[in-house]
């Protein structure tokens, strides 16, 4: 869910593509960008033969491969994007029923060999209903996934997108089953369908700001958080503290101020104790911030650090980047460098991919020498595959027992965001394979027979 990075590509033109409209074809792509083979456009991409990546180079960058054995009380936690059911904002937005499923089954592919549309192959499931979870809580129990974390939204004064948690989730019969928290999702919410104005250039209708626009407004969503949910059973806690996740320290900050800041999660710990709670273990699930420890955070990470971690170390002539070596970049070079600059414990972030095709139109005009900025404008990946996920959740271990001081905890987006192409859940392109991946890795033996039971 890097959605600050879908706006800024938004705004350099790259316009989402709304379900019932039209899709170029490989031919009107072929013309429109100077290519003459009548069809999908092949991709130009390459990274040097030497360029460490995963899961080939897993034991030569650990170094001592006993490191790689699952760390004693370890706790997986995948976060959770809840705009696979129909919303009330989204009624209001585009009309009765909408769901981002629209957007997954309108993908096309861009490229030779670009597999889109990935549809799931469990149907698309309704995740306001609790037979939904029910399901799911299954295969997350049985793959080794021990807490969802919810990404939470509060706009207009009121919860939204909130429906798959309160009314899926928490009635599902084995709710028990799976522990949650909530990430207060401090981001302007967006119409996903901008519009084409008749100079070509995209309009933005607006958008609903987040709660981080006055402290009032932060305390009153956070309160409602801490007083809705913590007392559940299955509520996450670290230490014996109920766990909220923060999107955007620095955005929170920024706006209200880190006097302000720091106020805001004082008060909050301390109305979490007048309800009976020993504190709040407050997580920044996403960009970082200088001010971690003094602010109040008591640990970090990344949400999915693979696109910012490919923008930053895979060159741009690569328009489709190499999953395997971003995974080597994020394990061995992004989170020991985190490690050391924040002030917190930094909690290693993973994912099995990244392809937010599915919420664009693709760029008209591809330049002749390749660039990633101009074509596509966005990060997709090759060389994903189950085998490479597997080894980055086993470098996550490494990472781990290296660093005892960390809590044993790692962080996968995400369970079901579709539309970014990062999710764990079964797609007609690996079917069960990333979360059969994800419980060899945790050394859970044949969960490939429990598929449908």
């Amino acid at each position: 869910m890097q959605r600050r990075r879908f706006l800024n590509d938004m705004g350099k033109g790259t316009i989402a593509l709304a379900a019932g409209t039209s899709v170029w074809s490989g031919a009107a792509f072929a013309a429109a960008s100077g290519l003459d083979n009548g069809g999908l456009p092949k991709a130009r991409s390459k990274m040097p033969d030497e360029t460490p990546r995963l899961p080939r180079d897993l034991e030569k960058l650990v170094g001592n491969t006993a490191l790689l054995k699952k760390p004693d009380h370890l706790t997986v936690a995948a976060y959770l994007f809840p705009n696979y059911h129909p919303s009330a904002i989204h009624n209001k937005l585009y009309g009765e029923g909408w769901t981002e499923y629209n957007l997954v089954r309108s993908a096309r592919p861009w490229f030779q060999g670009h597999q889109q549309p990935r549809g799931p192959l469990l149907g698309e499931l309704d995740e306001s209903k609790p037979a939904t979870w029910e399901k799911y809580n299954t295969l997350a129990k049985q793959s080794g996934i021990d807490v969802y974390i919810w990404d939470w939204y509060w706009y207009n004064g009121e919860p939204a997108l909130h429906e798959a948690l309160e009314n899926g989730f928490l009635r599902a019969s084995n709710a028990a089953d799976v522990q949650f928290a909530c990430m207060w999702t401090n981001h302007p919410w967006y119409i996903l369908f901008p519009t084409e104005q008749t100079d070509g250039k995209p309009g933005y209708p607006p958008s609903y700001q987040p709660p981080d626009v006055t402290l009032e407004e932060c305390w009153r969503s956070m309160s409602y958080i801490i007083s809705r949910y913590f007392h559940l059973p299955n509520h996450w806690r670290i230490g014996g503290k109920p766990v909220l996740c923060i999107w955007d320290p620095n955005r929170l900050e920024k706006n209200i101020g880190m006097p302000a800041a720091k106020k805001l999660f004082a008060d909050l710990r301390a109305y979490a104790k007048q309800l009976g709670h020993k504190g709040i273990h407050i997580h920044s699930s996403g960009f970082y911030t200088p001010n971690s420890k003094e602010v109040g955070y008591d640990t970090a990470g990344s949400y999915n650090p693979l696109d910012w971690t490919t923008r930053r170390f895979q060159p741009k002539e690569n328009e489709i980047s190499d999953y395997e070596v971003a995974a080597a970049d994020v394990a061995f070079k992004l989170w020991p460098e985190h490690h050391k600059d924040f002030k917190v414990p930094y909690i290693p972030a993973l994912s099995p991919g990244w392809d937010s095709t599915p919420r664009y139109i693709m760029p008209k005009k591809r330049p002749a020498i390749p660039n990633r900025d101009e074509w596509p404008r966005c990060v997709i990946y090759n060389n994903e595959s189950p085998a490479a996920f597997k080894a980055f959740v086993q470098a996550a271990f490494a990472y781990l027992n290296k660093n005892k001081e960390v809590p044993a905890i790692l962080t996968i987006a995400c369970f079901n965001e579709w539309t970014e192409g990062h999710y764990l859940l079964p797609d007609n392109r690996f079917g069960y394979g990333m979360l059969d991946a994800l419980a060899e890795a945790l050394e859970i033996k044949g969960t490939h027979l429990l598929h449908g039971k």
